[in-house]
């Protein structure tokens, strides 16, 4: 009731006399509803273009992003077409204007709603403002409401990210940093972390390690470097354990750390299951390293207005911490290129180095991939970003599929999909 009296307060303050005090409450009760409903089925226009959060007109808002969460249907700005919505009713009209570009958003909907894979979700965000340029699901089984806003996902090898900025950041490491392991690159297994030398030792860089996700490397690095303090400090810096401000309801991705060294070894590698993330968080972690370690809050709507074209909401830039260095987040770019380069991701984007489109920008990222504890599902993770080499332009993404016995298009496949997408037309003037 507080957001009500608000509201109302609002409107005595403009001195709207056309409208009766019951036509006005008529009116605000069904706003939330109409969005309720869907938004959908009640606009008279659309207006694919979308606009900058830094245009947004500078007055005292009625609605912050928590008084939104119970009042938007998130179907309807998941999968629907982005742009400027109006909504009409009793001579008082509302008009939403999202964040989503439309012409990426259409594009991947129509990658994503094709594919018949149990779950696909995919996020773009742009890094620095934090505003979501798309985002789409697809969901053939049952049990998950929004692919990308929900946490239930195991977050794999994705969570390599984390403890290499960690190391990186507090253990005086960079890309070319020598870690040895014993073993087979994708398992982990005790005897496979103890710090021992012998002639079937491997020693490769975390450049290295990173790009070709190897498991007993990062492990070792769990135990020998990171540890409890680092792996729970540097988790919650990237946003795990935290609720994140969005206009939607978000699921805050989750971890525990306990007291035992193998476990340490388990985090520090992504392999486990316990370790949960949701695709608009691992957007967020993405920016971050783009954005020179600083951590941006995500939004989706830029403005809400009245009929009278005064604004109820207005989104913002914010940024939420510093989570690395920007020298530790210049080293991160370098091992999320060398995935695409010559690791995990290099089949998805062979010939990017000759592609028109994919030659001009910088591309890193990091794959991850899991299975359920039936053995019948595969949570298939990418999460990266790229950026203009001779421009402004930026982009972090993070896709998961969650495939069955089949294995159809992969999450690195559908990131190729929306770089080379978003990066074919010209740069909007103003838009970075």
């Amino acid at each position: 009731m507080q957001n009500f009296q608000r509201w109302k307060d609002y409107q005595r303050k403009l001195q709207r006399k056309a409208l009766g005090k019951k036509l006005f409450r008529q009116g605000f009760w069904f706003f939330p509803c109409l969005l309720l409903l869907g938004l959908a089925t009640q606009f008279s226009k659309v207006d694919m273009s979308t606009g900058s959060l830094e245009k947004s007109v500078d007055t005292s808002n009625v609605l912050m992003k928590k008084d939104l969460r119970g009042l938007i249907d998130p179907e309807i700005l998941c999968n629907g077409p982005g742009g400027k919505i109006h909504l009409s009713y009793s001579g008082n009209s509302f008009s939403t204007k999202t964040t989503l570009d439309s012409s990426l958003q259409a594009y991947m909907s129509k990658k994503i709603h094709g594919s018949k894979s149990p779950l696909v979700g995919f996020v773009a965000m742009e890094p620095a403002s934090g505003r979501i340029l798309s985002m789409v699901d697809s969901k053939k089984m049952k049990g998950v409401k929004s692919v990308c806003l929900s946490s239930q996902f195991p977050a794999a090898s994705i969570f390599k990210i984390v403890s290499a900025a960690a190391a990186i950041d507090r253990c005086n490491m960079s890309a070319d940093t020598k870690l040895k392991y014993n073993g087979r690159k994708h398992t982990l297994y005790k005897n496979q972390l103890t710090d021992r030398t012998n002639r079937y030792t491997n020693s490769v860089s975390l450049k290295v390690s990173f790009a070709e996700s190897i498991n007993p490397a990062f492990g070792k690095l769990g135990i020998f470097c990171l540890k409890k303090d680092l792996l729970q400090k540097y988790a919650v810096r990237f946003g795990f354990n935290q609720p994140i401000n969005f206009e939607l309801p978000l699921q805050p991705s989750r971890i525990s750390v306990d007291d035992d060294p193998y476990h340490w070894a388990e985090l520090a590698c992504g392999f486990n299951r316990e370790t949960l993330i949701s695709p608009i968080h691992g957007a967020m972690m993405a920016a971050a390293i783009l954005n020179d370690g600083k951590l941006v809050e995500p939004t989706i709507i830029e403005v809400i207005t009245d009929n009278e074209n005064n604004p109820v909401y207005s989104g913002n830039t914010r940024v939420i911490r510093q989570v690395l260095s920007p020298k530790a987040s210049r080293e991160m770019k370098e091992l999320m290129a060398a995935t695409i380069s010559r690791g995990t991701s290099r089949r998805a984007f062979r010939g990017f180095r000759r592609d028109r489109i994919l030659k001009k920008l910088l591309i890193g990222g990091k794959t991850g991939s899991i299975k359920n504890k039936s053995d019948e599902l595969l949570y298939d993770w990418f999460v990266g970003f790229c950026a203009e080499k001779a421009g402004t332009r930026k982009l972090a993404l993070a896709v998961l599929v969650v495939h069955d016995k089949l294995l159809r298009a992969r999450a690195q496949e559908y990131a190729r999909l929306a770089m080379r997408h978003y990066f074919k037309k010209p740069s909007p003037r103003g838009i970075s």
